[in-house]
C-alpha cells in the first residue's frame, strides 16, 4: 500500500520522490530591470525598450515556470501514494459484487474520490495550507486537526499490520518451496516476528528517513513488476479452462457484495499527500489532459457545466488534469490486475491474490520477493508518519514536546509490538483493509472534504443587530469548530447559504457515514474464503 506519509510528513517524502525539492524562489532570484546598469531611457529607441521590457517579464516567467515540481512527477506521487496492498485484493472485490459490479462500483467511487482531491487542493490554494493538517487546522479548527491525526494514527498502524500479513503470505511459500515447509523456521509467526523485530524495528527508530527515499521508486516499479506477473499467469489459467466463462458472474447484488467498497476506497487512497504535492506543484504545469481548457476564463463561461469545477489559477487547472491521470493510471492498473485475478479463480480467489496462484512459477517468485521487500521499505515510512501523528496528539491534549529519544524509540517499539500482534493474530489481509478503508480512510476521503465545502456554505460572523452579513466566500476564515478560546459555533452566528458546495458537502458526509455503517455491519459478515 503505498500511503506512506502522513500529512505532516508528505511535504519531505513528497519532495524526495519528486527529486525537486523546490519551492519558490524569492523575489531576489529574479531578474528585474534594476538587474542591469543605470541606462538613460533616452539613449533607446522605444521600440528597443519596449522589446527589452518584454524580454525581461518573459525570463520572469521562465524562471516561474520552472519552479515546483512537474505535472508527471505529481502524478507519479499520487500513483505511488495509492498503488500498494489495495491491488492484491481488488480480485477478491470482484468475487464479492461480480466483475461489472465491481467495475461500476470503481468507476463511481473513483470519480468520488478524485472529486474529493480535487476539493482538498482547491481549499489549500484557499487556506493557503501546506499540509493536510495544516489545512483542516486552518479551515475546521483544532480539534478536527487532532482527530486528523489519532485517525492517520489508526490509519498508518492497520497498514503496518496489513504489510506484517503480506509478509507472511509472501516468505513463507517462497522458503518453503526452497527449504521445506516442515522446517520451524518456515511457520508464518515465525517469519513475521522476524522480519518485524529483526528488521524492521531498527529501521523504524531514526527519525530522517532519507536514506529510505528510494522505497517510493521500487515501490511502484515492484508493484508494476507483480500486476504483470499476474496479469501473465491469471491469463494462462483462464484460457487453459475448458469452459472459462462458465463460473464467471458479472453482477452480485447481495449483502456480500457490500464488502467490495471499503476495499476498493482503500485501493484509491492518496488522500493524505495531495495537499503537498499540490502545493509543490509548477506555478503554470502542463495540462496533461487534452481539450482540458487551460484559461481559467473558460471555466467561468456561462455556456460552461453549471457543476463544473471552476478553478482560478493556472496551477489549479494543472492540479486538475494532475488528479485526473492519476486516478486513471490506478483505475487501469487495479481493473487489470482484478479482471486478471478474478477470471483466474473466480469463486475461490484469495483476499491476498498471490495466495491463489501456485508457488512454482518464476514469474510469480519473483513477485512474491519483490512484494516483501517493498512492504519491507515503506513500514519504516509510514511508521514515521505515525509518529508525527501520535507527538502531534500528545502535544494537543498532554502538552508534551520535544520527548527524549528513550521516549520516541519507546513509543516506536509498542507501535511494532502492536502490529506485529495484529499481524500475528489477523490472517485475512481483506479483513484488515476492509477495516481500515470503510473507517479510517472514509473519514480522511469523504467527510473531512465535506465538512470544508459544508464550511464554505456557512458564513460565520458576530449576531449583532442589524441587515444580514454577507455571503462571499473569500472572506471566511474562521473554523467550523474551535476551541473555547477562539471563535466557535456557541458565539458565532451560522447563516446558511444556499450554494452547490452545501449539497456537495452532505453527500460527502452522507456517503463517509454510508461506508462507514456497511463497514461495520460486513465485519461480522464476512465472506467466506
Amino acid at each position: 500500500m503505498g500511503q506512506t506519509a502522513s500529512a505532516d510528513t508528505a511535504a519531505g517524502s513528497a519532495g524526495a520522490v519528486n527529486g525537486s525539492g523546490l519551492g519558490r524562489s524569492s523575489s531576489s532570484q529574479l531578474p528585474t530591470s534594476t538587474d542591469a546598469a543605470p541606462v538613460e531611457a533616452s539613449a533607446f529607441p522605444g521600440s528597443l525598450l519596449s522589446h527589452r521590457v518584454s524580454r525581461i517579464e518573459e525570463e520572469e516567467e521562465e524562471l516561474l515556470e520552472a519552479e515546483g515540481a512537474s505535472s508527471i512527477s505529481s502524478v507519479f506521487t499520487l500513483c505511488n501514494s495509492a498503488i500498494g496492498a489495495g491491488v492484491l485484493s481488488l480480485p477478491f472485490a470482484f468475487r464479492c459484487a461480480g466483475a461489472a459490479g465491481t467495475l461500476l462500483l470503481c468507476l463511481v467511487l473513483a470519480s468520488f474520490e478524485g472529486l474529493t482531491l480535487y476539493v482538498l487542493s482547491k481549499f489549500a490554494e484557499r487556506y493557503d495550507a501546506k499540509t493536510y493538517s495544516i489545512l483542516v487546522r486552518k479551515a475546521l479548527g483544532r480539534k478536527l486537526s487532532a482527530a486528523l491525526s489519532a485517525t492517520l494514527v489508526i490509519y498508518q498502524m492497520g497498514s503496518c499490520a496489513a504489510y506484517l500479513i503480506i509478509i507472511g503470505d509472501t516468505v513463507g511459500p517462497l522458503m518453503a518451496n526452497g527449504l521445506g515447509a516442515d522446517h520451524w523456521y518456515c511457520s508464518r509467526h515465525v517469519i513475521i516476528s522476524f522480519f518485524a523485530l529483526v528488521i524492521i524495528l531498527p529501521l523504524c527508530y531514526p527519525r530522517n528517513l532519507s536514506s529510505l527515499h528510494y522505497v517510493s521508486t521500487a515501490g511502484v516499479v515492484g508493484f508494476m513488476y507483480t500486476a504483470v506477473a499476474i496479469m501473465i499467469e491469471g491469463s494462462k489459467i483462464f484460457h487453459a479452462k475448458e469452459d472459462p466463462w462458465g463460473e464467471v458472474k458479472w453482477f452480485i447484488i447481495d449483502f456480500q457484495a457490500l464488502f467490495a467498497i471499503p476495499i476498493i476506497v482503500f485501493g484509491f487512497n492518496c488522500h493524505a499527500n495531495v495537499v503537498t504535492v499540490f502545493n509543490e506543484l509548477g506555478e503554470k504545469p502542463d495540462v496533461l489532459v487534452p481539450n482540458l481548457p487551460t484559461d481559467p476564463e473558460a471555466y467561468r463561461d456561462e455556456n460552461s457545466m453549471s457543476y463544473a469545477p471552476k478553478p482560478r489559477t493556472l496551477k489549479l487547472i494543472g492540479m486538475i488534469s494532475v488528479i485526473l491521470a492519476a486516478v486513471g493510471v490506478i483505475m487501469f492498473g487495479y481493473l487489470a490486475v482484478g479482471f486478471a485475478g478474478y477470471l483466474a479463480y473466480p469463486t475461490t480467489v484469495d483476499s491476498n491474490v498471490l495466495k491463489s496462484f501456485p508457488a512454482h512459477p518464476l514469474l510469480l517468485k519473483i513477485a512474491r520477493g519483490a512484494i516483501a521487500g517493498v512492504v519491507t521499505g515503506h513500514y519504516p515510512l509510514n511508521n514515521n508518519a505515525a509518529r508525527v501523528g501520535l507527538e502531534h496528539l500528545e502535544a494537543y491534549y498532554l502538552g508534551w514536546k520535544n520527548l527524549p529519544l528513550w521516549v520516541s524509540r519507546g513509543q516506536t517499539t509498542l507501535f511494532v509490538l502492536v502490529t506485529l500482534a495484529i499481524g500475528l493474530t489477523v490472517t485475512d489481509l481483506g479483513q484488515v483493509l476492509h477495516m481500515i478503508g470503510g473507517t479510517a480512510a472514509a473519514f480522511i476521503i469523504f467527510f473531512l472534504p465535506g465538512l470544508l465545502l459544508v464550511n464554505a456554505a456557512i458564513v460565520k460572523v458576530d449576531m449583532p443587530a442589524g441587515p444580514t452579513p454577507s455571503t462571499d466566500l473569500d472572506e471566511i476564515d474562521t473554523p467550523l469548530i474551535a476551541d473555547e478560546n477562539e471563535i466557535g459555533i456557541k458565539r458565532t452566528g451560522l447563516i446558511y447559504s444556499p450554494r452547490r458546495s452545501w449539497w456537495a458537502g452532505m453527500l460527502l458526509i452522507t456517503l463517509a457515514v454510508f461506508i462507514f455503517v456497511i463497514t461495520i455491519a460486513t465485519a461480522f459478515l464476512a465472506p467466506s474464503e
